[in-house]
């Protein structure tokens, strides 16, 4: 019995799975053709029914941007290069999208040591940087523990300079891993999807205008307040905006 709802799940995912290529090369089909609007609507029923991923926003990217909807296609690009960040395809066609919105935003000058340290932290997600330092943590108690039950000396050296090896990759891997979900933790981007927007000085509509943005615009969301949220741009300015006027990455989308 437990053998057979076993194979009923096998058969439901693969079906379902199917279900989901199908659509896809339907919207695909639909985009080669000139079809974008239409393939819109077919690549995002598959993201209403729980699926994503990286070629799947790619192309509702390239979509949006076909029908000159700039704000969409930003924030699918973006929500691509989350599940396949080193795709470089797909940072250009962002690239292209960026260059047409209205604003542009300077970023903040990093040094090169910093910028270094950032793409190659960014090489993995935190839980790949944890996962290997436990494995080197492993691997440094398991050769230290040769090493003390070990009489030869000659091996005994070889062992302790094994493990002194893994242990200092051990730690490094765990300093990786908390620079990276310390980084995960405090970013968490936005795309802007209002034509104007109003920074506020304070979160409330009778408070200072600081500036306009239009759609388009990445920013970081860093709180929220009620209606309200703060956010910065990549030139360091801040400014409280409505919720409403962004999406958040990994929030639903504005189709």
């Amino acid at each position: 019995m437990y053998n057979m709802f076993k194979l009923f799940l096998i058969l439901f995912f693969l079906n379902a799975q199917s279900q989901v290529e199908v659509v896809f090369d339907e919207g695909n089909a639909l985009y080669n053709q000139g079809n974008y609007t239409e393939a819109i609507e077919k690549y995002t029923s598959i993201i209403n029914n729980g699926s994503e991923s990286a070629e799947l926003y790619y192309n509702l990217g390239n979509a949006y941007y076909k029908v000159n909807d700039i704000a969409n296609s930003i924030f699918y690009f973006e929500k691509s290069l989350l599940l396949d960040p080193n795709n470089n395809e797909t940072k250009n066609n962002l690239s292209f999208s960026q260059n047409m919105t209205l604003d542009r935003i300077e970023t903040v000058p990093v040094n090169q040591v910093s910028k270094f340290i950032s793409k190659f932290t960014n090489l993995f997600d935190y839980n790949t940087w944890f996962l290997v330092s436990i494995i080197f943590e492993f691997l440094s108690l398991i050769v230290f523990s040769l090493y003390l039950f070990n009489k030869n000396s000659d091996t005994k050296k070889r062992y302790f300079s094994i493990g002194s090896i893994f242990l200092f990759c051990f730690i490094i891997f765990l300093i990786l891993g908390v620079n990276s979900k310390s980084e995960y933790e405090k970013n968490n981007p936005a795309i802007l999807f209002d034509s104007r927007i109003s920074f506020k000085s304070e979160p409330n509509e009778r408070s200072e205008e600081l500036f306009l943005l239009n759609e388009g615009t990445k920013v970081n969301v860093l709180e929220k307040l009620n209606e309200w949220s703060l956010v910065e741009l990549s030139n360091g300015s801040k400014g409280w905006i409505l919720s409403s006027t962004f999406q958040t990455k990994i929030g639903r989308a504005h189709v």
